[in-house]
C-alpha cells in the first residue's frame, strides 16, 4: 500500500525545511522499545529517534502503561486525546481528562504514563537528542 500524498511517508512542503502532514494520513507502525509491552504504535513525524532532534506520534491503547523511566533527551509532550495520568517519581498521580502540554528536561526525574481505559490514547513527542529510555522500580502510589 502505497502512503498518500501528506503522510509522515510522504510528506508536503512548499520549501526548504517545511513538513507539512495531514495527522488523519499517518502511517503507524508497532512501537518496539526495549522494556515496553507491545500494543503502541508510532508514528515518526521528522527526523530519526537514532539521532536525535526527532518528532513522533505516540498511539497507546486504552489502559497501556508506560513504566517509571527517565532520559538523557528532553522530552516536549503534547498529550492531543484520551484521558491520562501521569506519575511523578514519587509516585503522585496526577489525572487529566484530555489535552496537555508536558516538557521535561533531559534526566529529568523519573515518572510514568497510564492511558486511560476508555479510549486510545494520542500525544506528540519531540527529543533533541537521540531517543534513549532508562527504567527505574516504581514508586508506591501517591495520590
Amino acid at each position: 500500500m502505497a502512503a498518500e500524498l501528506g503522510s509522515n511517508v510522504h510528506p508536503l512542503s512548499f520549501g526548504k525545511d517545511q513538513t507539512i502532514i495531514d495527522v488523519s494520513k499517518v502511517v503507524w507502525a508497532p512501537l518496539n522499545v526495549e522494556g515496553l509491552k507491545k500494543g503502541a504504535d508510532v508514528a515518526v513525524l521528522r527526523g530519526d529517534l537514532s539521532k536525535g532532534d526527532a518528532e513522533i506520534l505516540l498511539r497507546l491503547p486504552p489502559g497501556y502503561i508506560v513504566p517509571n523511566h527517565s532520559h538523557t533527551s528532553d522530552e516536549v509532550y503534547v498529550w492531543l486525546s484520551g484521558a491520562f495520568t501521569l506519575i511523578a517519581h514519587d509516585g503522585t498521580r496526577t489525572e487529566f481528562a484530555g489535552p496537555a502540554y508536558i516538557s521535561f528536561p533531559g534526566s529529568a526525574p523519573p515518572h510514568g504514563l497510564e492511558c486511560g481505559k476508555s479510549a486510545p490514547c494520542i500525544l506528540y513527542l519531540r527529543y533533541s537528542r537521540p531517543f534513549d529510555i532508562k527504567y527505574f522500580p516504581e514508586p508506591p502510589p501517591k495520590r
